[in-house]
């Protein structure tokens, strides 16, 4: 019989070995013995090894099918197939990424009826440890995409508990309808108005510009403003994406323009969703082709159309996000009387 090596290694030299393995091999070793299994479910180990995770791509199609890549650096964006990490049929089918938090996704599930789509379902998944949580939308609450405004996901610096927020503007009003749902409490409850308010960016475009589309989003800790515009002058059409950055939280005058990057007619509305070390970008269509990935080169000033991971298949429209793999279970989150499905 062979010594068994491992088992008079401190734990910390243990931990230490396993955080090197790939993700989807962690689970398996909780297999091999109970010792693994306490260490691999513990908060340290899984604390450890969410601040060492590289990030990742998503990618949901039309047909459920869910796959996440690596996506690490610039150096390792390859243009070729990539194998993925894991992949597996999402049990509601293709569902809308709305956002991501701590490793967990939220995906939005609408419905058509003939009039008007409305958000049907929400769902927050870890693609991971493939855990689900389904969330009914109170019909009284009427989230219905047509009035819904903004719409968020986060953790709470204080409890750490996670909430879902919806901002609606009230019919024939200025004043916002603010709901929130605390995972675990099974209910939305509404908020008076509790928000700050800052300004958009110093706009002082040129020739009366037509904005196509806007979109606020967060990438590397600060706050991202993305407006598309046309402009007709004497040289013709000239459309272009702007993108801004607070560089300082709810600072008017931390606003600061990064990138100017002129759009042909087969390049709809376009944003961020991973900023590379150098400043390059890994853009994502949203509008007209939703899942369509473009690469940006800062150095070069161009924009390419790319067909990473076969995520741009015609075949098969797109569900694109990025995320940063996590081992926490839901289960593990005390959600109480949240119904944790694991598929």
């Amino acid at each position: 019989m062979k010594p068994d090596f491992f088992k008079n290694l401190p734990p910390e030299i243990i931990s230490e070995i396993l955080l090197r393995l790939p993700v989807v091999s962690i689970p398996i070793s909780k297999c091999v013995c109970k010792r693994w299994l306490h260490l691999l479910e513990s908060d340290d180990f899984i604390k450890s090894h969410f601040a060492r995770s590289a990030p990742a791509l998503v990618v949901v199609g039309d047909s459920g099918r869910l796959k996440v890549f690596e996506l690490e650096s610039e150096l390792e964006l390859d243009l070729e197939s990539h194998d993925p990490l894991t992949k597996y049929d999402f049990p509601y089918h293709r569902g809308k990424i709305k956002s991501s938090v701590n490793g967990l996704l939220v995906l939005m599930k609408c419905v058509y009826d003939g009039v008007k789509v409305s958000l049907n379902m929400l769902y927050v998944c870890n693609p991971i440890t493939r855990e689900v949580i389904k969330l009914n939308v109170p019909s009284d609450s009427q989230l219905s995409t047509s009035k819904v405004s903004a719409f968020g996901f986060g953790a709470s610096r204080i409890t750490g508990r996670y909430k879902m927020v919806c901002v609606k503007l009230k019919p024939y009003d200025d004043k916002l309808d603010c709901h929130v749902y605390t995972l675990g409490t099974g209910s939305w409850r509404r908020l008076e108005e509790c928000f700050s308010f800052f300004k958009a960016p110093p706009y002082h475009a040129q020739g009366l510009p037509f904005i196509r589309e806007r979109s606020v989003s967060a990438l590397s800790g600060c706050l991202w403003f993305s407006e598309e515009s046309t402009k007709y002058e004497n040289d013709g059409r000239q459309c272009e994406l702007v993108i801004w950055i607070m560089k300082e939280y709810g600072v008017d005058e931390s606003w600061s323009k990064e990138y100017v990057i002129p759009l042909d007619d087969d390049t709809r509305f376009v944003v961020p969703i991973k900023v590379f070390k150098n400043g390059d970008l890994l853009m994502l269509e949203t509008v007209y082709f939703p899942g369509r990935l473009f690469y940006y080169s800062n150095k070069n000033k161009t924009m390419q159309r790319i067909d990473l991971f076969g995520a741009g298949k015609a075949s098969d429209c797109v569900e694109c996000g990025l995320f940063t793999p996590t081992l926490v279970s839901l289960k593990a989150l005390g959600l109480g009387v949240e119904n944790v499905i694991s598929f």
